[in-house]
C-alpha cells in the first residue's frame, strides 16, 4: 500500500500551493494519513479497523481525529520549529507561523475530509494495480520534497500567515521530554499485537515520535506562558 509518510500527504499538499486560501495545509496532511493511524490501535479490540478505511470512518474516525491534531499542531508549531535548523532552502522554523494561522472551520473540515477521501481512493487505485506501490513511494518521496523545497524557498508560510513568533528556546528541556516520551513508547513497539504487521509497526512509530514532539512542545510553552504569568 502507498506509505503513510510521504506518499498520502503528497497527494494532496500540491492543493494548498495550488489555491492557498481554500485549504488548510496541516488538516490536508493530517487528513492523508488519518486512516492509517487507526492501525496503531490494531489488538486493542477498538473497532476502528476497517472503519477508517470506509467511507463512514471518514466522518466517524478521520475527521475528529483530524480536527483535534490540527489544533494540537497549531499550538506546538511556534515551539517545535524554534528547535529546529533552519536548514537551507526548507525554511523549517517558518513553520512557527502555523501557530497563528487561522482558517474558517468549513475549509478546515472540508480539508480534512478531502485528505481522507484521497487516502481511501490512493489506496484503491494500489489495490488494483499493485504494480504501483513502489512508483507511489518514489513519487510521494520526490512531490512531498518538491512541495517542501517550494514552500521554504518562497517562504510561503510567512506569505500566507505572517511572520513566526520569535524563536522559543529550551532545547535541552525540548529534546529531554520529546525522546523521554518517545523513545519508552518506540521500544514498547516490537511486543506490541500485530508487531510484525510493517503498516501497523509504522502507525505506531509514527504516532510515538508525534505524540513525543507534541507533548515537549506543549510543556515548553505552557511553562513559558506560567513564567509570563508571574508578576
Amino acid at each position: 500500500m502507498p506509505l503513510t509518510f510521504p506518499s498520502h500527504p503528497a497527494t494532496v499538499l500540491p492543493l494548498k500551493l495550488w489555491r492557498p486560501r481554500w485549504f488548510d495545509g496541516v488538516a490536508l496532511a493530517i487528513g492523508s494519513m488519518a486512516p492509517d493511524l487507526a492501525y496503531a490501535l490494531d489488538g486493542t479490540g477498538l473497532p476502528v479497523w476497517p472503519l477508517s478505511h470506509q467511507p463512514a470512518g471518514l466522518i466517524a474516525w478521520c475527521l475528529p481525529l483530524t480536527l483535534a491534531l490540527t489544533w494540537l499542531i497549531r499550538r506546538a508549531a511556534p515551539v517545535l520549529a524554534g528547535q529546529l535548523p533552519v536548514a537551507g532552502p526548507l525554511a523549517l522554523r517558518d513553520y512557527g507561523a502555523l501557530g497563528e494561522s487561522r482558517h474558517r472551520w468549513p475549509i478546515t473540515v472540508s480539508s480534512a475530509l478531502l485528505g481522507a477521501a484521497s487516502h481511501l481512493i490512493l489506496d484503491r487505485i494500489e489495490f488494483a494495480a499493485p504494480a504501483t506501490e513502489n512508483v507511489m513511494h518514489v513519487l510521494g518521496a520526490v512531490t512531498l520534497a518538491a512541495v517542501a523545497v517550494n514552500i521554504g524557498r518562497h517562504r510561503l508560510l510567512r506569505r500566507w500567515h505572517g511572520d513566526p513568533p520569535p524563536r522559543q528556546g529550551r532545547p535541552a528541556v525540548f529534546w529531554a521530554v520529546a525522546a523521554g516520551v518517545a523513545l519508552p513508547l518506540v521500544a514498547l513497539i516490537p511486543f506490541l499485537p500485530g508487531a510484525t504487521l510493517a503498516h501497523t509497526s509504522g502507525a505506531r512509530l509514527l504516532c510515538a515520535v508525534g505524540l513525543g514532539l507534541l507533548t515537549a512542545s506543549l510543556l515548553v510553552a505552557a511553562s513559558r506562558n506560567l513564567a509570563a504569568a508571574r508578576p
